[in-house]
């Protein structure tokens, strides 16, 4: 259980190179099945003026560069903040393994929350979602992030 925290820890390091840019403090990092840290990444949606660069699609285009694969269906991601609709059709689409993520989030989730994207998945197989872990740490970031965006 522990190295799964390491990697949910990884993705929180991604969460605060995200914050000290400016960015919504969201981390992400993919592992292959030997449990190796193949990439990872963080909102980048500010500093590229590109809403669409969010730490899942970024990772998840790095890691189809390195591997030269299309599908990623022996890779598991890790994300701090529960994937929105556009992440979910990219992490259904590469066929990721397995999907864990930190905080839920209620407004623009479309895991456990909105149109559960994944959970209605039969197309391209199974993926497997776990929540919670670290869930704290991971709303504490956005959390204060929104806080001292607002009282700005």
């Amino acid at each position: 259980m522990s190295y799964q925290i390491d990697y949910m820890r990884i993705a929180i390091e991604e969460a605060m190179k995200a914050k000290n840019k400016q960015e919504v403090p969201v981390g992400a990092v993919i592992i292959d099945d030997k449990g190796e840290v193949i990439a990872k990444a963080h909102n980048l949606v500010e500093l590229n003026n590109n809403s669409t660069c969010h730490a899942e699609k970024l990772v998840i285009e790095k890691v189809l560069h390195i591997t030269g694969n299309r599908f990623l269906n022996t890779y598991d991601l890790w994300v701090t903040l529960e994937p929105c609709i556009m992440c979910a059709g990219i992490i259904k689409q590469t066929r990721i393994r397995r999907l864990y993520f930190g905080a839920e989030d209620k407004k623009g989730g479309a895991i456990e929350n909105g149109p559960q994207v994944l959970k209605k998945d039969e197309a391209n197989g199974s993926i497997e979602i776990y929540s919670g872990f670290l869930q704290d740490e991971s709303e504490l970031l956005l959390k204060d992030f929104f806080s001292k965006l607002r009282s700005n």
